[in-house]
């Protein structure tokens, strides 16, 4: 006996964009301005929390370097020795916040340049999916802030819930699930930018609920495809994975 198994309903196909796709790519793209003025903020902002723990850091290193002085008679470190230690504490902050600014720069010019090609080359990609499963992930104790939900040709989609409904819950409003069972996305082929979203079909249920821990700027934004098993996304969105 032979065994069939169902051709899976999800496909994606690159086809020309229209003109109000190609009006969302631009406007995506006029939002993408650089800022120094908040750039220099960022900086300034990791100083003043280096210049705030050093406040409480210095006295106690100090005591702890006279305390060491007194038993031992030895002399750690000259007023310049501390200065420059300060220094270095102060320099060590700003630093950190400095790399942070040109990390985001640099993914902001990546993301210029991966659009500006999009419209030159003037294609995008549309894909409709069938999805068949989801999991809830929620902060705290609110309601599920993000939606995995696998398609039924195994692969990974990430929803806001706040995108899909276009509100926020109420307090003390009852819970039904958000997550698609269809959606038709176009986006970008080179940047990857949600241009449009639409939505059929009945809601998913949840199959689990589980907490969310990943930082915000390391989740998967909505609508984008996660590349991971369907297995590990439980672990890595509520932190639990040990693996990047």
């Amino acid at each position: 006996m032979v065994e069939t198994r169902e051709r899976p309903l999800s496909l994606s196909y690159r086809r020309p964009s229209d003109r109000s796709e190609r009006r969302v790519l631009q406007e995506v793209l006029d939002g993408l301005h650089h800022d120094p003025q908040s750039d220099l903020a960022e900086v300034g902002s990791g100083f003043g929390l280096g210049l705030i723990s050093l406040l409480f850091i210095g006295p106690v290193a100090l005591l702890v370097a006279w305390l060491l002085q007194f038993a031992t008679g030895v002399t750690f470190g000259s007023d310049q020795a501390w200065l420059a230690a300060a220094a270095l504490w102060l320099a060590g902050w700003s630093g950190m916040s400095a790399v942070k600014v040109a990390a985001r720069r640099g993914r902001a010019s990546a993301l210029r340049r991966a659009i500006t090609a999009d419209i030159a080359e003037g294609d995008v990609q549309e894909e409709s999916w069938r999805f068949v499963e989801a999991i809830g992930f929620q902060e705290a104790e609110k309601m599920p802030l993000l939606y995995l939900v696998q398609a039924d040709n195994g692969r990974i989609v990430a929803f806001e819930e706040t995108r899909l409904t276009g509100r926020e819950r109420q307090p003390g409003e009852g819970f039904s699930s958000a997550a698609p069972a269809d959606a038709v996305l176009v986006r970008g082929i080179r940047s990857g930018v949600l241009i449009s979203e639409n939505y059929s079909g009945p809601t998913l249920p949840l199959v689990d609920v589980q907490p969310l821990a990943l930082p915000r700027d390391e989740r998967p934004p909505h609508g984008s495809v996660v590349d991971r098993p369907w297995g590990a996304v439980g672990p890595w969105l509520s932190g639990r994975s040990t693996v990047a």
